[in-house]
């Protein structure tokens, strides 16, 4: 049986969205502050963004570029542009044409405006410093060092 985690937004100390997800990794669904469906996500051709939006009636195709940062939201019926978001190198945004209208951000990673970290499962990356803002959590558990290649 699949067990989900709902995660609330704040603000304030006001709730202004929650996410339904999979796991640490894969949110499905988007809820408003009322806790009616927003938005649903449809992952199909990559692991960590979904494919397809269902937002407003409308299916939506989010195009990611080969980090898995989302870059344009396309009304999958007409072609018409939703969103276009571009990035620096270290995942800065520098062009967001309607911010928050899916919360996806550089390669993958779950982004917050208010903060402007992205949050990838166990911890948070800061594209302003090009750091994380904590260890990785797992340290030597994937291996004898953190710098070897898998398999190797």
């Amino acid at each position: 049986m699949a067990r989900f985690l709902e995660v609330p937004k704040r603000k304030d100390g006001q709730v202004q969205y929650r996410l339904l997800f999979l796991d640490k990794l894969h949110p499905l669904a988007e809820f408003d502050q009322q806790g009616n469906i927003r938005s649903l996500f449809v992952y199909a051709d990559r692991s960590n963004a979904p494919t397809l939006m269902l937002r407003g009636g409308k299916t939506w195709r989010l195009i990611a570029d080969h980090l898995g940062s989302i870059r344009l939201v396309i009304d999958a019926e007409t072609g018409q542009i939703g969103q276009r978001i571009d990035y620096d190198a270290w995942g800065r945004v520098t062009h967001d044409s309607q911010p928050g209208f899916q919360p996806f951000g550089f390669a993958g990673g779950l982004y917050d405006p208010d903060t402007g970290l992205t949050r990838f499962g166990a911890r948070d990356y800061d594209a302003e410093t090009g750091r994380w803002t904590a260890k990785d959590p797992i340290l030597f558990d994937g291996g004898d060092s953190n710098r070897s290649l898998p398999l190797n």
